[in-house]
């Protein structure tokens, strides 16, 4: 679990430098809600990235962290202003991080807690 935990920070904030990128698999999968899949280690780089060239004031708290075994449950809520718009958003997003040999080799997001739930393996 604290993989993921450094990782979620690096992910998010840009924390832990080359130690939390090592905790990315090469041929790692972000599957994003909004976006297409992206892939390997710059995809994490290039989405934290863009992420804070799109909002301003934008903070991000991970609210609960589920360890499942190969994969983790992260609840994270995220609210932030929109550059463009001025518009202020607020939402919780469900991330299911999967591992393989303590590497993090897939993170699916998700807007239902239910379906990343059952994704991570922990409801049917």
């Amino acid at each position: 679990m604290q993989v993921v935990r450094r990782a979620w920070e690096y992910e998010m904030f840009g924390r832990g430098g080359e130690d939390a990128v090592a905790d990315f698999a090469p041929d790692f999968v972000m599957n994003p809600v909004e976006e297409n899949p992206s892939y390997g280690r710059a995809a994490i780089r290039a989405n934290f990235q863009r992420f804070a060239s799109v909002w301003d004031n934008l903070q991000v708290n991970a609210e609960e962290f589920i360890d499942a075994g190969d994969h983790v449950f992260v609840a994270a809520h995220f609210r932030g202003r929109g550059r463009a718009s001025g518009i202020t958003v607020e939402t919780r997003f469900y991330e299911v991080y999967a591992l393989l040999d303590r590497k993090i080799v897939r993170v699916d997001e998700f807007t239902q807690r239910d379906e990343a739930l059952k994704a991570a393996g922990l409801r049917d």
